[in-house]
């Protein structure tokens, strides 16, 4: 279904359309969660944004350009300088949104007359959509307010990308919040100002050189807890926020001195999130209320916090393309929250071979029925190179990715032991770009003559005996 959505999207916005990656952005959006009614909108759930981002390209090559935003969005204006711009706007299917509808608007390049720069002024709603999964809670709501992620799920901001494209990274120089009193905002990167008054609340965030697709941004009355490079933003219970805090200091030290150092200077910002919230995008983590409230006494709530702390930490550059995208992507960060885990917590709070074991007994009787432990169809099984950039959302929580990716990554440890293991950890996440040749020298380096072992768990579905947790 997901490759006749992409098939479908590429015809219905052409085929021939050139997409012209953007330098930077500044985006200045006032949300209305609260009083659209202000604008002259009858609507029983209001959802309102009203923004213009201003938008710079370091060369413009082609003769016309097209951007595109959520489908609920409408273009209030376009302008170069002084000059107005004329364009045209269609909905489309867009599957980077998470309704699968787009707004794509086009316009003529000569008319750009200010350098390389220009502003869009747009504005509408954002409801709630189920069109891809419960995960895409995206909305503006009157209620709770602002839950709004970036490329691949909500386009809350101007977006010149085909369906088929790489995300890449734009120096995202400043984004301005504005929402009713009361509120407080989270996007990413660094905070560096935020303003109060009696009617409305402002936030400036510098996100930084970064990926579209990890600029998220969420609104909500709530309270913060700091602690130096560490802020919880949370609704109530702030003696839990110092609980999280402390986890969270003792998972970043591991996994900077035994994965990848990111340098722990940039602010760590953990967000309390309604239902389907536990998400990561650069350095904001978001949990659910469920998480943050039971994080304390319970093994599920550290186990997600770990999870969503460690993708910065395990990440390689990778094109959508690549076979080695959906390992990356889901199957590295998997695993190696539970490497964090096991490191940080006693053996009576989490044994990581019994955990494997209750893996292995899952994944097992998943290949035999076909089913996941409720009785829901799974996903056909296919090698972990086999799985496609955006298939990866029918195996990351269900099958192969949490499963055989982790046994795999376990079955390297246990081969190699403690020490050898931190060695390769250590090299593996210094790479800059990873290819099959480049991983199984790496390995054979601590483990001789594994390419055999390497091949079947990649390349195959097969699961011999050798390959089990052994007692």
């Amino acid at each position: 279904m997901k490759k006749i959505l992409t098939a479908l999207s590429i015809l219905l916005i052409g085929v021939s359309a050139q997409a012209q990656k953007v330098s930077s952005y500044e985006i200045d959006v006032h949300f209305f969660p609260k009083d659209a009614q202000m604008w002259g909108y009858a609507v029983s759930d209001d959802a309102f944004m009203r923004g213009n981002t201003s938008i710079e390209f370091s060369e413009i090559t082609a003769d016309v350009l097209t951007f595109y935003l959520h489908g609920e969005l409408k273009i209030d204006s376009i302008t170069s300088g002084v000059n107005h711009i004329e364009y045209t706007s269609e909905k489309v299917l867009y599957e980077n949104n998470y309704s699968l509808v787009g707004l794509k608007t086009s316009f003529n390049t000569s008319s750009i007359t200010s350098g390389k720069k220009l502003r869009i002024h747009y504005s509408g709603f954002m409801n709630p959509s189920r069109a891809r999964s419960l995960s895409d809670y995206m909305r503006i709501n009157k209620d709770d307010g602002v839950y709004l992620r970036a490329n691949y799920y909500s386009l809350w901001f101007p977006v010149f990308l085909l369906p088929d494209e790489d995300d890449y990274e734009v120096e995202f120089k400043k984004i301005t919040l504005k929402l009713p009193a009361n509120f407080k905002a989270v996007v990413s990167g660094e905070l560096l100002e935020e303003v109060s008054g009696k009617k409305y609340y402002t936030a400036y965030w510098k996100p930084g050189l970064t990926k579209m697709s990890d600029i998220q941004c969420t609104a909500r009355k709530y309270d913060v807890i700091s602690k130096e490079n560490l802020s919880i933003y949370h609704i109530s219970n702030p003696e839990q926020g110092e609980t999280i805090i402390d986890f969270v200091e003792q998972l970043k030290t591991l996994f900077s001195s035994n994965l990848r150092n990111i340098h722990n200077t940039t602010p760590l910002y953990i967000i309390e999130m309604p239902e389907y919230g536990n998400i990561s995008s650069q350095n904001v983590i978001g949990i659910s209320t469920d998480v943050y409230d039971q994080f304390e006494d319970d093994l599920y709530s550290k186990r997600t916090i770990a999870h969503e702390l460690v993708h910065p930490y395990v990440s390689i550059p990778i094109a959508k393309n690549d076979p080695f995208s959906a390992l990356i992507t889901e199957g590295f960060p998997s695993f190696f929250y539970l490497y964090g885990l096991e490191r940080i917590l006693s053996k009576e709070d989490f044994d990581l071979k019994d955990y494997m074991k209750r893996v292995e007994k899952s994944y097992i009787k998943k290949k035999q029925t076909g089913k996941d432990r409720r009785g829901n169809p799974l996903p056909i099984e296919k090698p972990i190179l086999k799985i496609a950039f955006d298939e990866i959302g029918h195996y990351k929580d269900l099958f192969i990715l949490p499963d055989r990716a982790s046994l795999f990554l376990y079955h390297l440890w246990a081969n190699m032991g403690d020490q050898k293991y931190d060695l390769f950890l250590r090299e593996l996440f210094q790479l800059d770009s990873i290819d099959y040749d480049k991983f199984e020298r790496l390995i054979e380096n601590y483990i001789p003559n594994y390419s055999n072992n390497l091949n079947t768990w990649l390349n195959t579905t097969e699961y011999p005996q050798s390959l089990h947790i052994k007692d």
